[in-house]
Formats: structure tokens, C-alpha cells, sequence
């Protein structure tokens, strides 16, 4: 308490350093940096005789200084890679200077010099990570553009520091200190985007086209004007803002899966911008389409525990191998629209808004072997998925005298659906293997196995239906004043609020029938219900034979770690499979154990937060602060005793509980530049879970 108290005077004192400021009347510059062709993010701006005013350019190359004492001064421009400006101003009081400043290249003579194409995106990238007063990586738009990623999480995943959970070879998920991507916070311009998973609160950025980004920041050090929730860090994607240049991009990829001998894959891409209204308003619209072929061969080798010798040696043994031939189609599709408009020069408004879909097609043939229980299982599994993802912001920014407003609402929705998750099971249990050690290496296993699919009867079929949504709401405002205190010592004190709402639900279905393998009236009713035509056991005309499902002739290869590609033994048809779902989804019997997986939460965050930024000449800065979070949250799901096949005994009581709490987090960043190459940062930040 003694520690809040005290940035609350720090705080009531900036207040008042600040009226005293606006009453001397000085005077304001704004402007832009450049370098003749395209801005420069995170130049450095800064008066040469007062060392404690300066500030850096935005994502956009634009910039402020204010409350700037009348007179002439010097400007300083610096920015890596050209050469230092000088620039001289006369400012009358009460006066805002339009500056636009364009930059030269630095010279080379001698030697012969080779430069990227990637340079002046890397440069920026420098220049902001060497200005920001987080410590942060940031991914340039320039690299975004002119690497080959197919979205925003493997341009993410270029950074230090970060890695990616994948899916079919596609980055999805980030992992930031090697903690799960529920702990990390995504945000587009600063605005909170809702979980998109159907098991914790991590956000698929698959969803995200890279050609739609502007640049990507990852912070992992969290200021107090940013999230709590954000133990591993925050990842912010900026997005782009119409160039004063009408602009019109469209791009086109082809790609080939060699698994499946396929050149159908594709890319589509347009992007147009233009400023309008003598350029008050700026208009960049996109759309893209895309069909990945993200199919995979998978073998897994899985063991057992032995005996164990005196010494503590324990056995490994094999247990079953289980080898899988996956086919699996993606089709993304974007599109986006932002808006900026500018009225005066100290009021800015922008929107944007973003809606994207995938849809996954999934056939799954898998054969597990298990030489111990002379036994071999078959399941065929057909998978439909769509995730999908809009959000709709609108930020105002507003320069009131010496300090500067901004605010922005927002709402956003995933939605993740699965209307279509369906499983059929085959066993042979007729002792499928010849002479065989059990103990010895999984890959041993599928050659002596002897199997016979003509007697290999239908076991059991499953289906699961589930859909998990979240709407976010946001609210924020933000208030920053700056103080000059002296020519050396400067200081910007900051205060702002913040209102969250998440409003989650999932649903969860699943329908089965575990008895196909009695026989009898089961088997009987299914068979009326199926418009195809079955085969049975040879010995027994009530017990479905797995050759009924087959794709007849057509082998299945998958690529073997080492060797010749091994051939399945069987080959399901995802048709025949969903014919057969067709027909029997409406005689399935309900499980009852889904209903634990069902639930519904409102969350209600309200947040506050003070900070004071403490600049000393251009070698040291300090910024205490602290945030201060109240969050009401509702849980709704259930208590249950649900077990039994199907789920038949037990009770499910629905159940509601509710949770408040309010947490005070402390933060204090520290930055020492003894020299222009050099800075030592130090930060202590209390976040959340």
C-alpha cells in the first residue's frame, strides 16, 4: 500500500508540473519521417539543447512533440543505416510545426557492398526494438512480406525466444519461455482476441493471413497499460494503414504434395489501398483464398516396463505398433477492411475489421498391431472441422493541449465447430501373427502379422459433435501527459482503465454403438438402415466383415523411416464411411459421458493503472507503475458420478459457481544506454495466470 501511495503523489505531482507546463504556453512539432519513399518506424526525434524532450516515430513513421518551449531550436533525427539529421526550428508560443523530414541513405565508398532486399525491414525492426522501453522483438512488415510464411504464427516463430506448436507441418500455436500458448496474450493493435480452442484459452493464429500485417511485436515484459494475463508475453499484430500512394497487390501460389502425387494446392491474394479526401481518409481492403493438401504418414513404436535387475536396470520392451496414412485438405479464406481518418492533426480515428474461416477435411486409416493379445484393430476416422474468427474495432486518438487521449471498443468472436467426427472400429482377434517375440522391437511386428480382413468384424463405431464459442467485449482509455522538469530530466506520466468481458460456451455431443460385435437384432437393424451392400463373416451371417468397407484394389503406401514405404493392410473408404454414418446417426445410442465436457463462463474484467515514465537525458529511464485488476466471474457446468457404457449410471447436476477477486500488480522497468550500441534492461513485472 505504502509503494501505491506513493506513485498516487508521484502521480498528483505530475498533474501539477504538467498545468504549470501549458500555462508557459510553449509550443508543439508533429510531423512525419521518411526517406523519400517510405516511412521510417522508430527514428529517433529529439531536441539538442533540452535532452529531455525526444520521442520516436510510430508504426506509421509519424511523430509528436509537445509542450516544447518557445524559440529556436535544434532537431536531431537519427535512424540506423542514415545518416544523422540537423535540423533547425524557430517556434513561436502556442504554435504546432508541420515537419516532414526525409533521410538519406548513409554513403559507402571503397570496397564493394552487397545489401538484401530485407534491409530497410530489418532496420526498422532494429530501430524499434532498440527504442522500445520493453524488452521485445519485433517482426518488420518488409519481412513479413518477402519471407514465404503461410501465416502469422510461422512469421512469428522467426524470432528468438519463440517457438511453435504445429499441426500437419502448419505453425499454430506460439510458445514464448517455453511455456504453453494458453499463457501468452494475442492482441491485433492492442486489442485482446478471443480463444479460438476448445480446451484452454490459446488462439490459433493460422487463422491470420501474413500479407494482411502490418508488422508483429512480442513483448515479454508487460507494462502496466498492458494485459495481466499474459505470463509467457504478448504477441500484438499491427495492421496496416493505408499508404498515401494508391496501391493494388495480387498474388498467386501453386504447390505440390508429393505424398499424394498432387499439384493442386493454391494462393490467392488481393490487397488495395488508397487515401481519399485530400488524403483525410485512408481505405485498405484484402481478400485471400487458400487449399493446402496437409496429409502425413505416421508410425508409432510404443512400449512397456520389464523387469528390473538389482541394480535398478529396467527392461524396455515392445508393446504394439501402430502405423497411420492421414489425408487432410485446408482451405482458408480472409478478407479484412481498415479505415483511418484524420480531421485535424491532434484528432485521429481508425476501424478496423477482420473475418477469417478454415475448413479441415480429415480421413484417418490407422492400424494398430499387438502381437501380446494376438490382435489387430483397424479404425477408419473422418474428421470435418471449421474454425472461424471476426473482429471489429474502432481507436480514436486525441492531442488535448500537452497530453494526448486514446481510447478504442472492440468485439470478437471465434467459433469452432465439428459437425462431423466419426469413427469406425475393426478388430481381427483369429491369432493374426505367426511365430513372434512380443518383447522384441514394434517394427518386427508388422511383418509377421498374417491378418485376414474377410473375417476382421466390425466393433464398435463413435460420434462427436462439438462447438465451442467466445465473444470478447472491450472498453479502454488511456491518458498520457508529458513533463518536462528540467533540460535533463523529463518524465510522462500515464493513466487508463480497462473493461473485458469474455462470454464462453461449448457444447458436446457423442453418439455410439460399442455391440456390433454380438450380432443378433443390432446388426440386423443396421443393416436395413445401410443402402449398400455388406459382407459377412463366412461362418456367421449376423457379424459385419470389415471388407465391406475396403477401397477395393487400391493399396495404401506410407514413407517408412527407413527401407522400402511399407503398404498397409487394409484401405478404408472415407465414402463407405460416411455413408455408413449416414445411415445409423439417427439409431445411435447417446453417451451420456459427454455431458462433463460441457460449460458455459462469463468473465468481467475491470482494470486501472498508473505509471510514470522517467526519462534522464538519453542514457537512463525508469517506469514504476502498477495495475490494479476486479474480476466477477461465472462458471456454469456440473457436478457428476457419470459412468458405465454409454454412460448409464450416475447423475449429472448442473452446477454454477462464481468467483471474485481483485489483485494489485506491481511493475518496475528499468533501460541504461551508456552507449549509442549498447543497453542493459532490467524488468519486474506481476502478471497473471
Amino acid at each position: 500500500m505504502r509503494a501505491t501511495l506513493f506513485l498516487t503523489r508521484l502521480l498528483i505531482l505530475a498533474c501539477c508540473f504538467t498545468s504549470i507546463s501549458a500555462l508557459a504556453q510553449n509550443a508543439n512539432i508533429r510531423g512525419n519521417v521518411s526517406d523519400g519513399t517510405e516511412r521510417l518506424i522508430g527514428a529517433t526525434i529529439y531536441v539538442e539543447d533540452i535532452a529531455s524532450i525526444g520521442t520516436i516515430t510510430d508504426v506509421y513513421g509519424d511523430f509528436s512533440l509537445l509542450n516544447v518551449p518557445a524559440g529556436a531550436h535544434t532537431l536531431i533525427v537519427t535512424y540506423i543505416g542514415y545518416e544523422k539529421l540537423r535540423l533547425e526550428v524557430v517556434l513561436e508560443a502556442g504554435e504546432t510545426k508541420m515537419l516532414e523530414i526525409i533521410m538519406e541513405g548513409t554513403g559507402f565508398t571503397g570496397e564493394e557492398v552487397v545489401i538484401t532486399a530485407q534491409k530497410r525491414g530489418q532496420t526498422q525492426a532494429i530501430n524499434q526494438q532498440l527504442n522500445d522501453d520493453r524488452i521485445a522483438n519485433i517482426v518488420s512488415a518488409d519481412r513479413i512480406q518477402e519471407l514465404p510464411d503461410v501465416n502469422a504464427a510461422e512469421a512469428i516463430g522467426r524470432l528468438p525466444g519463440v517457438s511453435l506448436n504445429r499441426s500437419g507441418g502448419e505453425g499454430q500455436k506460439v510458445v514464448i519461455r517455453g511455456l504453453e500458448p494458453k499463457f501468452t496474450a494475442i492482441t491485433i493493435n492492442g486489442v485482446r482476441l478471443p480463444s479460438n480452442s476448445a480446451t484452454d484459452r490459446s488462439v490459433d493464429l493460422s487463422l491470420i493471413a501474413p500479407e494482411l500485417l502490418d508488422g508483429i511485436e512480442v513483448f515479454k515484459s508487460p507494462l502496466p497499460d498492458m494485459d495481466a494475463e499474459a505470463v509467457g508475453g504478448t504477441v500484438n499484430l499491427r495492421i496496416r494503414k493505408a499508404p498515401e500512394t494508391p496501391k493494388l497487390m495480387i498474388k498467386g501460389l501453386g504447390g505440390y504434395n508429393d505424398l499424394d502425387r498432387q499439384f493442386r494446392d493454391y494462393k490467392a491474394v488481393m490487397q488495395a489501398s488508397r487515401r481519399i479526401f485530400n488524403n483525410k481518409v485512408g481505405v485498405i481492403t484484402q481478400a485471400s483464398a487458400e487449399r493446402f493438401n496437409r496429409s502425413g504418414d505416421f508410425i508409432t513404436y510404443n512400449w512397456r516396463q520389464g523387469r528390473s535387475d538389482s541394480l535398478g536396470n529396467t527392461e524396455i520392451l515392445g508393446s504394439s505398433l501402430q502405423t497411420q496414412d492421414r489425408s487432410e485438405i485446408r482451405r482458408r479464406y480472409n478478407g479484412s477492411l481498415a479505415l483511418d481518418y484524420a480531421p485535424t492533426d491532434r484528432h485521429k480515428f481508425s476501424f478496423f475489421g477482420v473475418y477469417s474461416r478454415t475448413d479441415r477435411s480429415q480421413f484417418q486409416n490407422s492400424e494398430q498391431y499387438n502381437p501380446s493379445n494376438q490382435e489387430i484393430e483397424y479404425t477408419g476416422t473422418g474428421l470435418e472441422t471449421s474454425l472461424s474468427l471476426y473482429s471489429l474495432s474502432l481507436f480514436g486518438e486525441h492531442e488535448l493541449g500537452p497530453a494526448t487521449l486514446d481510447w478504442s471498443l472492440s468485439t470478437s468472436q471465434s467459433l469452432g465447430q465439428t459437425p462431423y467426427d466419426f469413427f469406425m472400429e475393426f478388430f481381427d482377434n483369429s491369432s493374426p501373427f505367426g511365430p513372434i517375440n512380443p518383447d522384441s522391437h514394434p517394427k518386427t511386428y508388422l511383418p509377421a502379422a498374417t491378418p485376414d480382413l474377410q473375417t476382421t468384424i466390425l466393433r464398435s463405431a463413435r460420434s462427436r459433435d462439438t462447438e465451442t464459442r467466445e465473444l470478447t467485449q472491450t472498453a479502454l482509455i488511456n491518458l498520457q501527459v508529458p513533463i518536462r522538469i528540467n533540460k535533463l530530466i523529463s518524465a510522462t506520466a500515464k493513466v487508463g482503465g480497462k473493461f473485458y468481458q469474455i462470454d464462453r460456451e461449448r457444447m458436446v455431443d457423442e453418439l455410439a454403438e460399442d455391440f456390433y460385435y454380438l450380432g443378433g437384432n443390432i446388426t440386423k437393424n443396421a443393416a436395413e438402415l445401410y443402402d449398400g451392400p455388406l459382407n459377412y463373416l463366412p461362418n456367421n451371417n449376423t457379424l459385419i466383415s470389415m471388407s465391406s468397407f475396403l477401397t477395393g484394389n487400391t493399396p495404401t503406401f506410407i514413407q517408412n523411416e527407413d527401407g522400402p514405404n511399407i503398404q498397409l493392410n487394409s484401405s478404408l473408404d472415407q465414402n463407405l464411411i460416411r455413408d455408413w454414418y449416414d445411415s445409423q446417426v439417427s439409431i445411435l445410442s447417446e453417451d451420456r459421458t459427454a455431458i462433463v465436457d460441457r460449460y458455459s463462463v462469463l468473465e468481467t474484467i475491470g482494470a486501472g493503472y498508473a505509471m510514470i515514465k522517467f526519462k534522464v537525458g538519453k542514457v537512463l529511464t525508469v517506469i514504476p507503475g502498477f495495475r490494479y485488476e476486479l474480476s466477477d466471474n461465472s462458471y456454469q457446468s456440473g457436478l457428476s458420478t457419470v459412468s458405465g457404457r454409454y454412460g448409464v449410471n450416475g447423475f449429472f447436476e448442473d452446477t454454477t459457481t462464481t468467483q471474485n477477486y481483485g489483485v494489485l500488480l506491481p511493475h518496475l522497468h528499468v533501460k541504461v544506454q551508456p552507449l549509442p550500441w549498447l543497453d542493459i534492461r532490467a524488468s519486474f513485472a506481476h502478471t497473471m495466470p
